[in-house]
């Protein structure tokens, strides 16, 4: 089984600051979530979940951030 992610499902959630893992500094991380899906010889066949990640902004470093803690950073944000 492939499990693939398109840049053009991706949805940027925003900004967030938070101490990085790798350079262990306090730093605004982007947050992005992509649509996953199920592929065959990487044509998408299905989607199976999505994935959010979270990028360092002084150092690069990417991380898996469960969903629902990204749901809960950017919950102020959403309109009620």
């Amino acid at each position: 089984m492939i499990v693939y992610g398109f840049r053009s499902k991706n949805k940027v959630l925003g900004q967030t600051q938070y101490g990085c893992k790798q350079c262990q500094r306090n730093a605004y991380h982007g947050v992005v979530r992509s649509r996953r899906f199920f592929t065959l010889f990487w044509i998408p066949i299905f989607p199976v979940g999505t994935t959010t990640t979270a990028r360092c902004q002084l150092c690069g470093y990417q991380e898996k951030v469960d969903n629902k803690r990204a749901e809960e950073m950017f919950a102020h944000q959403q309109p009620a």
